[in-house]
Parts: structure tokens; C-alpha cells; sequence
């Protein structure tokens, strides 16, 4: 997965494979930066002595390191002994979803006809910027569509989503709560049923006039809580518009 960085700043966590060893180094490639290299030197391969490198890393190794410093030609000081083992968890766990994400993005340029290469620059680097990770940026998508068709080009929203909708599950994280809904007399129900057309991870029921119960579900709660706002926002505009009345109160 390629960083929308240009290149890796002091402090980042970055997945390397090993390249090389010697006795006093240990010589890498960092996989989010094609084409850049690294250096671990001895002493910052293990916070105790250490005597043979090999002993704490093999040739073709993928593991995570920190980035302690650059230079202006290029090269990457990194250390492995400053990385604890819910850094290299995480950073492995965040690694290997975006590995997903690139398979997303293949479908993506698949069904719009776009080239790959533009596809990744103008949809992952965006969601890289603005919620860490292109997989999360497709998870975004499926409880926030108008704040990812904001940062993304209009042609690739509905393939996004779509791709997303295949892949991914929110039902991870429910969230429940209670909507009375009340319409002028004439097509009321028509115009309740229009306004309850939800989106994914959302199921409104119908309890008694006039109240409905609304479960939403995110990957996480953040995610849940902001599906739960965008749907009953929502809901709430189509019924004012008409003008009806509306209320909400969390379960």
C-alpha cells in the first residue's frame, strides 16, 4: 500500500521487509514508499545488548519500525527497539487492511473503466488525508456518503460505496433509539414511507402510530453514533420539508 506521502517523517511507524544484513546493520525496503530504503543500526535493533543481528531478524522479514530520522539524500535512520508490541500489532493489523483496500481499489477502476494508478491517487491518498487509512475511508462511506463525496471526485462515490456495501459489514456496533413521526392528513403514509428509505447498517420498524424504532450499526461506536446522526438527520429534513413533525430520544 503506497503512503500519500511523499516521504516518511521522523516518529512514523512504517512496515518494512528486510533486504540485508551485516554485522552492524541491518538494511531494508519500507513497502508504504516504493523505491525507498532504510537502515537499522545494530544499536537499535533490541533494547539489550546485542551480539549477532541475525538472532533478531531474518533476510525477507516483515515487521514494523520506527522512523528516527532522515537525510537529505534520502536515506531513512529507523529503529525496531522503540516499537512496543501493541505498535507492531496495530501498525501489522492497519498493514493488512489496507492490503484489502487495494483489492477495493482494483474493483473500483474495474467497474469505472478508470486507470488503477489514477484511481489510487484520487480516491486513496484523499481517504489516507482524511481518515487515516483507505480502508477506513471505505468504511466512512457507508455511514457518511456526503462527507466522502466531498474529498473524492463525483465519478467514483456510487462505485465506493458499492464496493464497500460488498466487502464490508458494520454490524459490528448497534445503536437503537425512538422516532415519532406525524404528517399532514393525505399521503401521509406515502411520504413517512419515502422519508424511511435509509441507507446501510440502518433498519427502521414501525412500532404504533406514531412511533418507529431506529437500529443503526457501525464497525465501531464513533462510526455507529455518526451513522445514527446522518440517518436521523435525514429522516427529519424529508418530514420537515413536508411539513410534518418529528422527534428522536436514544433507546
Amino acid at each position: 500500500m503506497r503512503s500519500y506521502k511523499e516521504k516518511p517523517e521522523k516518529g512514523d511507524l512504517v512496515v518494512i521487509e528486510v533486504e540485508d544484513i551485516n554485522p552492524h546493520s541491518v538494511f531494508v525496503k519500507l513497502e508504504e514508499f516504493p523505491g525507498q530504503k532504510g537502515l537499522i543500526h545494530i544499536s537499535e535493533v533490541a533494547r539489550s545488548w546485542v551480539r549477532d543481528i541475525r538472532k533478531y531478524v531474518s533476510k525477507g522479514e516483515k515487521t514494523v519500525a520506527q522512523v528516527v530520522g532522515t537525510e537529505d539524500s534520502g536515506s531513512v535512520s529507523l529503529s525496531l527497539k522503540r516499537v512496543n508490541d501493541k505498535q507492531k500489532t496495530d501498525k501489522m493489523k492497519e498493514w493488512n487492511k489496507e492490503r484489502k483496500a487495494e483489492k477495493f481499489l482494483k474493483k473500483v477502476a474495474e467497474k469505472t473503466g478508470e486507470d488503477y494508478d489514477e484511481v489510487y491517487e484520487d480516491v486513496s491518498f484523499p481517504f489516507q488525508k482524511n481518515f487515516g487509512t483507505t480502508f477506513d475511508g471505505f468504511e466512512e462511506s457507508l455511514v457518511d456518503k456526503d462527507g466522502v463525496s466531498k474529498i473524492i471526485p463525483e465519478k467514483y462515490v456510487e462505485t465506493v460505496l458499492e464496493v464497500a456495501k460488498d466487502n464490508i459489514s458494520l454490524k459490528k456496533v448497534k445503536l437503537e433509539g425512538d422516532l415519532k413521526i406525524t404528517v399532514p392528513e393525505g399521503d401521509g403514509i406515502s411520504i413517512i414511507k419515502n422519508s424511511l428509505e435509509v441507507g446501510e447498517g440502518v433498519t427502521v420498524s414501525y412500532i404504533s402510530a406514531p412511533k418507529y424504532k431506529i437500529r443503526v450499526w457501525g464497525r465501531n461506536h464513533n462510526q455507529a453514533k455518526k451513522n445514527m446522526k446522518n440517518t436521523v438527520n435525514m429522516i427529519q429534513k424529508k418530514i420537515e420539508e413536508e411539513g410534518g413533525t418529528f422527534s428522536f430520544e436514544r433507546a
